[in-house]
């Protein structure tokens, strides 16, 4: 029992320590995880902000580039001598413009020299007798790609030729993107088409095209590395996509050269391949070489890259990782701290608690134990017969009970009931019992039981008692109302004598009307019987039948005996006998509502009746048994001054007012009870006083 205690005491506090440990834990975990998502969101703004940067830089630089070639194909004087260059017959008429093509090759070669485009060395100037090559350097070809001048050393590659041909074609102007030339060196160029100076209008075909081209490692790569560093192992390169892969560009950090490594698009969560499927993006994963990098991808306003600016995430997040580890280790140490205070302050209440309960139990027990003494004084100083039963065996009995049986109710428990109060009693306790336990409620009925060899009326209960085995137990109590019930029987009986007295007095105060209240008592009573009353609302109409006329004493005696039609006046006297019998037994308290049935007795479904002129659901049933019942003895029975109508007559009569007058189901039944009551044919016989 202790045990078990126990465990109720401390079963809560260990779901509720639990509860918060999880709960604690949670938020430890939840905290830490929103102070590396804080640290994250920065490094994406720091990296944004140097990404953003070293985008503006590279348009910036390719929008110069572009500049530049422009500004030369847009060259007044260049466009002249390009027309009369291109529309020469032949080769010998150019040579013969031997100005024109000095004059084109001295501005290309002076333009590259101040912006970038000849990168030739100093050496290689003055050895003028030598021939030199350039990776870099400006050209303008021909309508076919055939080159018409260029700057010292730089050749057209194939390449570089075919997107000439693209811009003469569609005299837009086209990026040659990074590749590596015949030298094995990346380059990049910048290509306009060159227009007739002759002609501006829409839809222009260009004579040429020019073509800046420079080494990426000059310039471009350069802009890469520039405004510093944000760590020793951050990194920024440039990728592009190149069919189901991506081209890295721009030189690795492990040394790789630009244009000399690739990555399947389908190589997993690699940030290369996010950044280029999902450029503007930041991320935390792996990169081409295997690192936990953090990462984020912009993309480029002219050009098909993608900058990508990473981080080592190891070095990046070394402070904040060692503050959530921080962070982690001491909230975890004050969760226990603050759970070890718990469990002492609920050890402590408990141990008090668990003084305070027990004592509340032992004064409980006293107070149980009172209580039960109290209960036991109580059922052993009542006459009633209590007890309990429980599968037809007797579990507890009062000294009432006992002292029926002449047996201790101590050595009566556990015994059956057959063998207490024998078979018959037995039986009928049973089928009271059984009926509790099936309806789950009380039962009470009126039994005539012989216990002890005493016979007596009781009014018996059984209340089903819900216990923790399940339903079974039931509470049985028998009150012995014999004395009462002869009380009853002698009290009914003077209510008939006296009902009997008036209805004597009623019938010699009108001698035409001989019987007719124990005949009408005697119709009602029958119709009652074929509609089914209930024993109570049929006593109540036999007794209202009765007493129905006995206001006709207050009616003058020669109005009652009169044989000629009564005038108006004379027949509201005759009416107020109704409520003379009202008045008259009010005074009386009837178990039914004999005085309301009584008042309503001359009144009509249709409203026509009297004193009231109630109507259809204002009527009781009783009243309208009783209203058809009057009127039909009123028929039926013979007077001095007439004979009696005849039945078949009379009950024709009833049937056409029914509806109307009278209750269609109430008129139905006096039908089928008159067909088996040749008697009251007999009433239509005239009386022996006729005169």
């Amino acid at each position: 029992m202790k045990t078990r205690i126990w465990n109720r005491q401390w079963a809560p506090a260990i779901l509720l320590l639990g509860g918060l440990l999880i709960v604690g834990v949670w938020s430890i975990i939840n905290y830490a995880a929103n102070e590396k998502e804080r640290d994250l969101r920065a490094w994406e703004t720091l990296l944004g902000v140097v990404a953003e940067s070293r985008v503006q830089s590279l348009n910036q630089w390719i929008d110069g580039q572009y500049g530049v070639v422009r500004e030369l194909a847009d060259n007044a004087s260049l466009r002249f001598y390009l027309s009369q260059l291109v529309v020469a017959p032949d080769a010998e008429s150019i040579g013969s413009q031997a100005a024109q093509f000095g004059y084109l090759r001295n501005l290309l070669e002076t333009t590259a020299e101040r912006n970038g485009f000849s990168l030739a060395s100093q050496k290689t100037k003055i050895q003028a007798n030598i021939a030199s090559a350039s990776d870099s350097g400006i050209v303008i070809v021909d309508l076919t790609g055939k080159t018409i001048v260029g700057t010292s050393g730089f050749h057209v590659d194939e390449v570089l030729k075919a997107t000439l041909l693209k811009v003469v074609k569609t005299g837009q102007p086209a990026l040659q993107d990074l590749y590596e030339n015949t030298g094995g060196e990346v380059v990049l160029g910048f290509a306009i088409p060159v227009f007739s100076v002759q002609s501006n209008e829409p839809g222009q075909r260009p004579i040429a095209a020019i073509a800046g081209v420079k080494r990426a490692r000059d310039e471009l790569f350069p802009l890469l590395l520039r405004k510093g560093t944000l760590t020793s192992a951050d990194e920024t390169l440039l990728v592009r996509r190149e069919g189901d892969s991506i081209a890295f560009i721009s030189p690795l950090a492990d040394g790789t050269a630009p244009l000399r490594k690739q990555l399947s698009l389908s190589a997993g969560k690699q940030v290369e391949v996010e950044a280029v499927t999902k450029p503007g993006t930041f991320s935390l994963n792996m990169d081409y070489a295997g690192r936990e990098v953090l990462t984020v991808s912009r993309s480029f306003r002219q050009t098909p890259w993608v900058l990508v600016q990473k981080i080592d995430a190891v070095e990046a997040l070394k402070e904040s990782r060692d503050h959530q580890r921080f962070l982690m280790i001491s909230l975890t140490f004050g969760i226990l701290v603050i759970a070890a205070g718990l469990i002492a302050a609920w050890w402590h209440g408990a141990s008090v608690k668990e003084r305070s309960v027990s004592e509340v139990l032992r004064s409980k027990s006293r107070e149980l134990a009172d209580q039960s003494a109290l209960l036991m004084s109580v059922m052993d100083g009542t006459p009633d017969l209590i007890f309990t039963v429980e599968q037809e065996r007797l579990k507890f009995c009062n000294k009432a009970f006992g002292s029926v049986v002449k047996e201790s109710p101590l050595a009566l428990r556990g015994k059956t009931l057959s063998s207490i109060v024998g078979p018959s009693v037995a039986h009928q306790i049973d089928s009271l019992v059984q009926e509790s336990l099936r309806s789950s409620q009380a039962v009470s009925r009126m039994l005539d039981l012989e216990i002890g060899c005493v016979a007596s009326h009781n009014y018996f209960s059984a209340v089903p008692i819900p216990t923790n085995e399940g339903p079974g137990l039931v509470l049985c109590l028998a009150r012995d109302m014999t004395v009462e019930q002869d009380a009853q029987k002698k009290r009914q009986a003077l209510m008939n004598q006296l009902v009997g007295v008036l209805t004597c007095i009623v019938d010699s105060h009108d001698p035409f009307c001989t019987e007719h209240s124990m005949r009408t008592a005697l119709v009602a009573g029958a119709i009652a019987r074929e509609l089914g009353l209930d024993d109570s609302a049929a006593e109540t109409l036999d007794m209202a039948a009765k007493l129905a006329n006995v206001g006709k004493i207050f009616v003058p005696r020669e109005l009652l005996t009169k044989r000629e039609i009564l005038s108006p006046e004379e027949q509201k006297i005759m009416q107020s006998h109704v409520q003379h019998s009202v008045a008259v037994l009010k005074a009386i308290e009837f178990e039914g509502p004999v005085i309301d049935v009584i008042g309503q007795k001359s009144e009509h479904l249709d409203g026509s009746g009297y004193p009231a002129g109630l109507k259809e659901s204002e009527l009781l049933l009783e009243s309208r048994i009783l209203a058809v019942a009057n009127a039909f003895v009123a028929m039926v029975s013979a007077r001095a001054y007439r004979a009696g109508v005849p039945l078949e007559q009379t009950l024709d009569k009833l049937l056409s007012e029914s509806g109307s007058k009278y209750d269609r189901h109430v008129v139905a039944a006096l039908f089928h009870v008159a067909e088996n009551r040749p008697e009251w044919i007999k009433w239509s016989a005239p009386s022996a006083d006729a005169s």
